[in-house]
């Protein structure tokens, strides 16, 4: 009886061991740290009645098969289909940074480094 009981524990322990959680795809993105600035529209301001039209911050971004995710910004998260763009969001790429806007709504920038303020600028 202590025998059997020992031996079940024992094999319970060790498929605990060796089982490993499942990871979806977006696992195997291609993910970086970047700095990334969201400037709501003019209408989406009056609309939402928002006090402030622009936040910026660190943000994580990640590529999967031409679907992007900005996750990690200001409790915001991002999700643009590749096969939404040109119809629901535009995606403009520079050296520089990448560019979503959603018209009547917001353009978000992820930018690879944090850009340098300009003399009299903000």
């Amino acid at each position: 009886m202590i025998r059997t009981t020992f031996t079940g524990i024992a094999s319970a322990a060790a498929l605990f061991a060796v089982s490993e959680p499942f990871d979806p795809p977006v696992a195997m993105a291609d993910s970086t740290k970047a700095y990334c600035t969201l400037a709501w529209h003019e209408e989406t301001v009056k609309r939402m009645h928002m006090a402030v039209p622009m936040i910026e911050g660190p943000c994580t971004f990640s590529q999967y098969q031409g679907n992007v995710y900005v996750d990690d910004f200001n409790y915001y998260k991002f999700a643009f289909s590749a096969a939404e763009q040109g119809k629901t969001y535009q995606r403009d790429n520079k050296s520089e940074r990448i560019s979503f806007t959603r018209e009547g709504q917001y353009t978000l920038n992820v930018f690879w480094q944090k850009p340098a303020r300009e003399p009299g600028g903000y």
